[in-house]
């Protein structure tokens, strides 16, 4: 007989469903916009106001406010929860006792935070060790929300709003303001006292290593959306629920952003509350048009890239520079008819055509890399 606890996954076993076709969609969505990313960076420079947007979206605001790429890591950090009930639903059917899951979660965040290490000195002449990579974020909150799988919601949402009311409180009311207060621009905060204090420096962006805190809240909305989702309730219901609470955290954070305004570089609650929002939308989207509608052969080309996550984040991070310096003799002939702008939109283009092969050839032989 599994030792239990109360983290017992909340969908049995035996009904959770194998495998949620709709969240490798969101995923590959996510990831092929890492390997597209510099696709639109050079149309900054272009005059056609909507070449110019498409760059903005594919760039962090300086600061306050929001854009496409200010979703990228909440949508990792969320898509974790959501496969949590899922993964650990398929440990218990196994017989993984929850001790047994409980070292594999560790085991998972020390891998997560190794590998950010990793690829965070890629090129660098001296290692050096930082904790802003979204996979080293991913990493405590990963442990956070594994003590809060299978919880009632109610327990999860109050957990969510302690923290994030507790977060704001800190973040408010501390010695290390600046004479701007809470929320100016730079390192004149609590979380950059705390950076200095931790590493022996500040991040550049300016961002703070104690986004970790809030962003673990975001995983756990998405533990809750998968496990609203693993109940395998009337599927029009669920989707529904989460249109409610997506609309609902969009709302809210937007309606207390004049006050607490949206930063993701220090990831405020009101940005996490609405990232929660636009991630929980997004979902639906995927959940809606794959589970519900069957429409799977658009999102093909999606799955192909989420189903191998892990590759594709370490291909676009360490190979994009290895890419680049392989094909130039073969291409820089053509930069001179295209342009340098759309020369480089070409060669990301082509970096990112190469990548999705890989991954294709990597799925069709079912080869998975995780962490």
């Amino acid at each position: 007989m599994s030792e239990q606890s109360p983290g017992t996954p909340v969908a049995p076993a035996e009904a959770a469903p194998g495998r949620l076709q709709a969240l490798d969609a969101y995923r590959g969505l996510i990831m092929l916009t890492l390997l597209t990313r510099g696709l639109f960076a050079p149309l900054k420079e272009h005059p056609n106001a909507f070449w110019k947007w498409l760059a903005v979206q594919n760039n962090h605001v300086d600061w306050a406010g929001c854009v496409y790429w200010d979703m990228i890591q909440p949508s990792f950090m969320f898509m974790v929860g959501v496969a949590m009930p899922f993964a650990f639903a398929r440990r218990t059917q196994l017989g993984d006792s929850w001790t047994k899951q409980l070292f594999h979660t560790l085991f998972r965040a020390f891998n997560l935070i190794a590998i950010g290490i990793i690829l965070d000195n890629i090129g660098r002449d001296t290692v050096q060790i930082g904790f802003i990579r979204v996979l080293q974020q991913i990493a405590p909150g990963y442990v956070f929300a594994f003590f809060l799988l299978g919880r009632s919601f109610k327990t999860q949402a109050a957990v969510c709003a302690a923290i994030l009311v507790g977060y704001n409180f800190l973040w408010m009311n501390n010695s290390y303001n600046g004479a701007g207060g809470p929320w100016a621009k730079g390192v004149e905060n609590i979380g950059g006292a705390f950076d200095r204090w931790m590493v022996g420096r500040n991040y550049s962006g300016p961002y703070v290593g104690m986004n970790a805190i809030p962003s673990a809240v975001t995983i756990v909305f998405g533990l809750m959306a998968g496990q609203l989702i693993a109940l395998r309730g009337e599927p029009k219901k669920t989707a529904w629920i989460l249109l409610i609470a997506g609309v609902s955290g969009v709302v809210l954070g937007l309606g207390v952003s004049p006050w607490l305004p949206l930063i993701k570089k220090i990831w405020t609650p009101s940005f996490a509350v609405f990232a929660a929002g636009c991630t929980t939308l997004a979902l639906l989207f995927f959940y809606w048009s794959i589970e519900i509608m069957g429409w799977k052969r658009w999102a093909f080309p999606l799955v192909v890239v989420g189903c191998n996550s892990m590759a594709a984040y370490i291909i676009g991070s360490a190979f994009n520079s290895f890419y680049k310096g392989l094909t130039n003799p073969w291409v820089a002939g053509l930069k001179p008819e295209m342009g340098d702008m759309w020369f480089n939109v070409f060669n990301n283009a082509l970096f990112a055509l190469c990548s999705w092969g890989v991954l294709y050839w990597l799925y069709r032989r079912k080869i998975f890399f995780k962490a």
